[in-house]
């Protein structure tokens, strides 16, 4: 079965014969230090947590990063400046500080708010498996949805990769997804697409509430692991399940 040429918030492109590029990307605005900055912090954190979006959408799908590309709509210095080294702590966070980084600044206008793109270009098998649900599954929760002010204010608590990347790694996980501005609610959907299954949550679930730059992470497990699986991942919530239809 081939890959799908888009696939959630990817675009995979299957132009080598045992390979396919994958390309995921984020953006921020007027989040940073300048005139008309809706929201005043430091440009570095805005960068940091733009970069972490495509980079766990990246870890959940299973694709080997090779760039990253920053379309910085500000001057180098000093903003530019502060950016790119918000992206490089990151990458440190990541285990990827060697991948090689390109990028443009703009020289030519006095910009009033900070702006920022990033680009994450990398790899996958050409026979890589899509997550399939094929059993009723639990719905668990990582992290919490922080936006603005929030993310900075609870930086050092939201979740890492590496507990990701252990989780990716767990044979009672069927699927992970980040969750971003369109909340729980929606990228539960995204979760069974093309299945034969629907998603219910627990009563007092906020399934709309926006998890800002991917504070949030969703786990598919299947039952018959969850109980041993939240013993030792005790930062999991179950907030719904997956059944047949």
């Amino acid at each position: 079965m081939s890959l799908p040429t888009s696939y959630r918030d990817l675009t995979i492109l299957p132009i080598f014969e045992e390979k396919a590029l994958v390309i995921a990307c984020d953006t921020s605005a007027a989040i940073g230090q300048k005139e008309h900055d809706a929201v005043y912090i430091d440009p570095a954190i805005t960068a940091a947590f733009c970069l972490r979006v495509p980079l766990l959408e990246f870890i959940c799908f299973g694709a080997k990063p090779l760039c990253v590309v920053d379309l910085i709509g500000n001057e180098y210095e000093p903003t530019g400046r502060k950016i790119l080294s918000g992206i490089k702590g990151e990458m440190v966070k990541a285990g990827l500080s060697d991948l090689p980084i390109n990028g443009s600044t703009e020289e030519n206008m006095v910009t009033t708010a900070t702006s920022i793109g990033i680009t994450l270009i990398g790899e996958i098998p050409a026979d890589h498996a899509l997550p399939k649900m094929e059993e009723d599954c639990a719905l668990l929760q990582l992290g919490q949805p922080y936006i603005t002010n929030d993310v900075v204010k609870n930086r050092d608590i939201i979740f890492s990769y590496d507990i990701v990347k252990k989780l990716k790694n767990e044979s009672a996980v069927v699927d992970l997804l980040p969750v971003g501005s369109k909340g729980i609610g929606y990228e539960a959907q995204l979760m069974v697409e093309n299945a034969d299954f629907q998603v219910t949550f627990k009563q007092g679930v906020d399934t709309k509430c926006s998890a800002g730059p991917a504070t949030v992470l969703l786990l598919a497990v299947k039952k018959d692991q969850l109980a041993e699986l939240l013993t030792r991942y005790p930062e999991l919530k179950q907030i719904g399940e997956f059944t047949r239809r």
